[in-house]
């Protein structure tokens, strides 16, 4: 199965650096949900939930804001501002 590569970046910290089937995001526009191949994409995120899917299992991290990067080759960064596991 196809996964997606994500790296989560706090402002202190790396917090998440790994594989997901799926990462939910809060946009400026609503949540949406991103999966492997997705087109390329940067987004502003505002106050909510990241969630990732991995496997059976879901982490999730609460941020205050941020910018989201969807690249080639399903990979995902995250610059999170004020994030809780």
């Amino acid at each position: 199965m196809a996964t997606l590569k994500i790296s989560i970046i706090g402002t202190d910290k790396i917090l998440y650096e790994g594989e997901a089937e799926a990462v939910f995001v809060p946009t400026k526009s609503g949540i949406i949900e991103v999966l492997p191949e997705h087109m390329q994409l940067v987004s502003a995120l505002q106050k909510g939930e990241i969630i990732l899917k991995t496997g059976k299992s879901e982490e999730k991290f609460k941020i205050s804001g941020g910018v989201i990067e969807i690249r080639p080759e399903s990979k995902v960064i995250v610059l999170a501002d004020i994030v809780k596991e």
